[in-house]
């Protein structure tokens, strides 16, 4: 055979090759293809994957069944569970993309206000210690007082208004906390801001660091020079915690009769738990599974 008709030989070989090659693909391709599922039986397979704690794998389902039948009662019930898939993989932003979307999607939806709480909850997930910025607690606080205000017969009312005490109550020891710092400078007038924003804020005067904060505003205007002032804010916290140690003790400096070491101070001071308030969350609170077997339907026991 000549060279000529070898390399002829060759190429046919090579070219008949390919096509099985890419002919064993195709086929191989053709059997990965699945058909389109109907609507309904990818959800419930997808309520299968959330029941059995495998919440990436209804993600998948879920933002799948949303793409390909957005017009299905399905895509509905798909976008409000994926909210609650995407919260158990501790991909809080994400959740919260989601929840805006459905409200925005379905401002008049029977469970709009599980969106609501949702961002809440999400953004409560990521509450810093009070040392720290204290933005995403100002937004559950918000999302939390959405829920009461517009929906306060909800399941998720009196779950939002505990969620947001906790929130007042962090945000309280973030002011207590830099009230301190400039107190224990000796930058009075810049600890009686801080303090008083407490005393002032409508939002504050209930949680637990009140106590302290006028009872350092006591302390913060005798400092300044401002005996009247002191004794206006010793009245208050009279009225207010009258078994109180901390108003003994403010009694007791105005009256002359002791005074307060930084020591003492120090030792009066309630703790400010430095950890994130994740901890603090009560029996029940952990979200349901709304619209699970039908609109509005609730599921893990909730």
């Amino acid at each position: 055979m000549r060279d000529g008709e070898k390399r002829t030989m060759k190429r046919l070989c090579m070219m008949v090759m390919l096509v099985l090659l890419l002919s064993g693909c195709s086929s191989t391709e053709e059997k990965d293809v699945q058909p389109d599922l109907a609507p309904e039986v990818m959800y419930r397979m997808a309520v299968n994957h959330v029941q059995k704690k495998n919440y990436k794998s209804a993600a998948t389902i879920f933002t799948d069944l949303d793409q390909k039948h957005p017009f299905s009662p399905w895509a509905v019930r798909a976008q409000l569970n994926l909210i609650f898939a995407t919260y158990k993989q501790d991909e809080f932003d994400e959740a919260v993309g989601h929840a805006k979307r459905f409200i925005r999607l379905h401002p008049r939806h029977p469970e709009v206000s599980y969106a609501f709480y949702m961002i809440g909850l999400a953004h409560y997930r990521q509450i810093k210690d009070p040392y720290r910025d204290q933005a995403r607690t100002k937004e559950a606080a918000t999302a939390f007082h959405e829920v009461i205000n517009r929906f306060g017969e909800s399941d998720y009312a009196w779950e939002a208004q505990k969620m947001l005490d906790f929130c007042r109550n962090r945000m309280a020891q973030q002011e207590i906390v830099v009230g301190r710092y400039y107190f224990d400078r000796g930058e009075y007038i810049a600890a009686m801001k801080r303090f008083n924003e407490i005393v002032d804020n409508p939002e504050f005067r209930d949680s637990l660091q009140t106590e302290e904060a006028l009872f350092s505003m006591v302390l913060s205007a005798l400092k300044l020079g401002l005996e009247q002032e002191a004794k206006n804010y010793a009245v208050v916290l009279g009225h207010n915690y009258k078994d109180g140690r901390l108003y003994a003790v403010a009694k007791d400096i105005l009256n002359g009769k002791g005074g307060i070491s930084r020591s003492d101070l120090q030792s009066m001071r309630p703790e400010i738990v430095e950890d994130s308030i994740v901890a603090q969350f009560l029996e029940g609170m952990q979200p349901g599974l709304p619209g699970m077997f039908g609109e509005g339907a609730r599921g893990n026991g909730l």
